[in-house]
């Protein structure tokens, strides 16, 4: 069974480094280190059987087997050993308590001259050394921190190695855009731990060792779930000739993963796969992602991402909807659709100039007004937003001129918003429909004048001439009548 969560495109903010570094890393360490390694290794197999070792301490290994209670597993050496000798050669020098009495005298091989013997033990033991694989990966009978954590960045195989860092990267992008990439690489390298941990637990004293990224990657498994938690997540499963995209809690992912991997560790023999590591790695990385989670460490943004996608792609229809319904006059029912959008976003003008279409289609328009101010009330971001503000504006001085007129101060505010923008010629058209004598119009003509000082500055003396002449007319006396009979000689002198 395969699961994988569907990844994002990295941003600059995003970008996976941390993960890229770990590729790269191993990478490095198996095509710079391993594979001479590997060479090194087959050398050092040659030696033992064309010196003669293994004919001596092939048939005391078995025997060995049996005194410890082993009798299955030195039958079945006993077969490796006359079919593949090289074979079991890696076998017997796997097993670290064996070759340890080899050592120290304990077991002794059946050779008449054992100086000649530990001569030849000695020449394979340095060829031996010289294996880097074997100095760092996890063996089974120590508890030794340090090769559980480097035995993560080591691999058996070209295969090995893309199969692990194919879903390195696609977790990556995932759990280190949660986390950031110092926290990251901490959980990638504990939950790593976590997972050589359970290795040892399970196969302890075992002849033998593990390497692999699979325990560290399954801990950003686990990580995984638990940071999305309930958070709906797109994900595809494979299952023999099934499979789908699904959207579910992320949450729902960790049993399945974690079951999938103990119905293989109790099910799954001779695969050699460690069952037991990846899901020792899940359970690590989960109970990471629980502790980051508690301590509030995650990228939250990040994290609701994708929800907020999806609500704003569900806004969408049900602006479309709402529309439609509008369309068919329908507006009670396009008003349950938009008022809990115009809720959720008080500043989307697509959904507010909606709103006003329901206003202006009800019988008397009571809520017209209102829902005028409501989009004219908006701070526009580019001209779009302009344009959407003006159909408005213009719509509603048209058929509603008396009472229903927009606020003097709500003019203004629209005018400078529009200035802003580089809309000048319409901006003053919002402000002609201003009676700056008015009470309700008082302390506005500073900003009268301030979009007329900026029209002049775009080059629209002309239209600006009647606003500048409006504010002497109405406020003949103050500093702004003062400032606007100067730019209006200013004006008139350019014009000629």
């Amino acid at each position: 069974m395969l699961i994988l969560p569907l990844h994002r495109l990295p941003t600059r903010a995003t970008f996976p480094w941390v993960t890229l570094a770990l590729v790269l890393v191993n990478v490095f360490v198996f095509l710079g280190w391993q594979v001479g390694g590997e060479r090194a290794r087959e050398r050092a197999v040659e030696v033992y059987v064309a010196s003669g070792l293994g004919v001596q301490e092939f048939p005391v290994y078995a025997e060995w087997l049996s005194a410890k209670g082993d009798s299955e597993r030195a039958r079945e050496f006993g077969v490796v050993a006359s079919a593949n000798p090289k074979h079991a050669a890696l076998v017997l020098n796997h097993d670290d308590r064996f070759t340890s009495a080899l050592a120290d005298g304990s077991v002794v091989p059946r050779a008449d001259d054992m100086a000649d013997w530990r001569a030849r033990r000695d020449v394979f033991a340095r060829a031996w050394k010289g294996v880097f694989t074997e100095r760092w990966l996890q063996r089974f009978d120590r508890f030794d921190p340090v090769r559980m954590i480097s035995a993560t960045y080591l691999h058996g195989g070209v295969g090995h190695l893309v199969g692990n860092l194919v879903f390195l990267v696609m977790l990556g992008l995932l759990v280190e855009g949660a986390l950031g990439a110092g926290l990251f690489f901490a959980l990638y390298t504990l939950g790593g731990f976590g997972a050589s941990l359970a290795s040892l637990a399970w196969n302890w004293g075992e002849p033998g060792g593990a390497l692999g990224a699979s325990g560290a990657i399954a801990a950003l498994m686990g990580a995984y779930c638990v940071l999305w938690g309930m958070r709906r997540v797109r994900f595809f499963w494979w299952f023999f000739f099934v499979f789908n995209y699904v959207k579910a809690p992320a949450l729902v992912l960790l049993p399945a993963w974690l079951g999938w991997e103990l119905y293989n560790l109790a099910f799954t023999k001779g695969a050699g796969i460690g069952f037991e590591a990846h899901a020792g790695g899940i359970v690590s990385g989960a109970l990471l992602g629980l502790a980051v989670v508690g301590l509030g460490w995650q990228r939250r943004d990040f994290l609701d991402e994708d929800e907020r996608a999806d609500a704003a792609v569900q806004a969408r229809d049900d602006l479309e909807r709402a529309l439609g319904h509008v369309g068919r006059l329908e507006i009670s029912a396009a008003r349950q659709l938009l008022e809990p959008l115009a809720a959720r976003d008080p500043a989307d003008l697509d959904v507010l100039e909606a709103l006003y279409r329901c206003a202006r289609c009800e019988k008397g328009q009571p809520r017209l007004g209102e829902a005028a101010a409501a989009v004219l009330g908006i701070v526009p971001k580019d001209a779009d937003d302009v344009a959407s503000q003006r159909r408005v504006f213009d719509d509603v001085s048209r058929i509603a001129p008396g009472a229903t007129r927009l606020p003097a101060a709500l003019r203004v505010s629209v005018a400078r918003q529009w200035a802003r923008l580089g809309q000048v010629a319409a901006a003053l058209r919002v402000l002609a429909t201003i009676d700056l004598a008015a009470p309700a119009a008082a302390g506005l003509a500073g900003d009268c004048l301030a979009v007329a000082q900026r029209a002049i500055a775009s080059g629209e003396t002309t239209v600006a001439r009647p606003l500048l002449e409006a504010i002497v007319r109405a406020l003949p006396s103050t500093p702004e009548a003062g400032k606007a009979r100067v730019l209006l000689g200013d004006a008139a002198g350019v014009r000629a």
